[in-house]
């Protein structure tokens, strides 16, 4: 269970509190006026979360596309299987934006041809059609 400490009193006994961290197994929410800004963990509870991170695929959507996130130990990737696409950030939420830029990329590009599509890039246009709420 992790404690809550305000910024001002973590500044105060930053040597303590990365003891309490490293050898005593407690972690802390660093806060600023009751607003969550950082955590403290030990080092080896740090590199076993990257490790989990990374081998990790967790499910999400993206404006109703079905998504997988995946985070490789530097950057989050945020793909799909039914139109190819992924986006990237340093968080999930960066990651989710650049994959919602590269759909509405994509629709342009495919609503702009449409006249010429392949079957299976008909279908893509299908799907993000009623996810852009068009016909």
């Amino acid at each position: 269970m992790e404690k809550t400490i305000g910024i001002a009193e973590a500044r105060e006994s930053l040597s303590d509190l990365v003891n309490r961290v490293a050898f005593g197994r407690e972690r802390y929410v660093v806060e600023r006026r009751g607003k969550p800004l950082a955590a403290l963990i030990s080092a080896a509870e740090y590199w076993q979360l990257l490790d989990f991170l990374g081998n990790a695929r967790a499910s999400a959507e993206v404006h109703g596309i079905p998504v997988r996130i995946h985070y490789d130990g530097e950057r989050y990737f945020v793909s799909d299987d039914a139109l190819d696409l992924y986006g990237v950030g340093d968080t999930p939420e960066e990651a989710r934006q650049d994959y919602w830029l590269a759909a509405q990329d994509y629709y342009a590009d495919l609503t702009a041809n449409s006249d010429r599509l392949a079957p299976p890039l008909q279908e893509h246009l299908a799907l993000l059609r009623r996810v852009f709420g068009e016909r």
